[in-house]
């Protein structure tokens, strides 16, 4: 479907940014372009980390009935995607490219995906057209536009992260960023994003109480995440959670000594319980939180 600017099913949001696109190219669902939905978007090349807080956030924003808007990129991009469909989300990918030279080519399934569940690929050029360096940039204002706020997980220096957030700044939109730790490089660019203004999210409910609109969390049953942890590895277990921390933290907050820490945590890594930061830091596995 094409649809121009005069037409009525145009964006409103769209409508609102600088250079707004004189049409746009649509294929599936068109009415979620209007639903209330964030821009989740970071690096190509992420971290552990970052992977774990993209899964953690996009699925507790689909819980929330946000729909998750991206670029269908590798990375950050993909596994937002991918954790909307999975937690029976809607999604929105902006391309940067015609709908006939899909990039990258890797994630024409994933676009299929999309498509089959509900979503939306969207794109300002012709079905025909190639992407390029100028299209990647072009896109990330439609990625900002498209949502009432921009959800920044890892980033690069002058990268097309980068610049998504400065168009979500520039639209008057909340730009949210995810604290990292000074060690991981890919963390420079959101903490340097707080320091200037961002908003700093530790959770879900710190972009939610952002707004002034009433939303209701989907009901879920959620399974006994202790029921096959062993007793023996327990009390360490239920003290990792979604903030990374050390061996020496584990140990002190439970009065164990180092030595068992790390033995303890070595059994949960092989039982894939909990994951292995850079700097002996460890995390929860999201899979206990599906």
């Amino acid at each position: 479907m094409i649809i121009e600017y005069s037409d009525r099913l145009y964006p409103e949001k769209l409508r609102q940014i600088n250079k707004p696109p004189s049409r746009l190219y649509v294929l599936g669902n068109i009415e979620i372009l209007n639903n209330n939905g964030i821009a989740v978007v970071g690096s190509r090349t992420n971290t552990q980390y970052g992977e774990k807080m993209c899964k953690t956030f996009t699925k507790n924003l689909v819980e929330y009935d946000f729909t998750i808007i991206s670029g269908l990129a590798v990375g950050i991009d993909s596994i937002a995607h991918k954790t909307c469909l999975k937690n029976s989300g809607k999604t929105i990918a902006v391309l940067p490219c015609g709908f006939n030279h899909i990039y990258p080519e890797v994630n024409i399934p994933l676009a299929q995906e999309i498509l089959k569940n509900g979503g939306t690929l969207i794109s300002e050029y012709d079905e025909n057209t190639k992407p390029d360096s100028d299209k990647f940039r072009e896109r990330n204002r439609i990625v900002a536009g498209l949502g009432i706020g921009t959800l920044i997980i890892e980033a690069g220096n002058r990268s097309g992260t980068s610049i998504t957030a400065r168009h979500t700044t520039e639209q008057g939109k909340p730009v949210f960023a995810i604290p990292s730790s000074l060690d991981n490089k890919k963390g420079k660019v959101t903490n340097e994003l707080i320091r200037n203004g961002a908003y700093l999210v530790r959770n879900v409910e710190d972009i939610i109480n952002v707004y002034d609109i009433k939303l209701t969390k989907r009901k879920s049953k959620k399974k006994d995440i202790y029921l096959d942890i062993s007793e023996e590895l327990i009390d360490v277990y239920k003290v990792i959670d979604d903030i990374p921390k050390n061996v020496n933290q584990i140990a002190i907050e439970l009065g164990l000594n180092v030595s068992d820490v790390n033995y303890k945590t070595m059994l949960l890594v092989m039982e894939n319980k909990i994951m292995e930061l850079p700097g002996q830091r460890f995390i929860r596995n999201d899979e206990d939180y599906e």
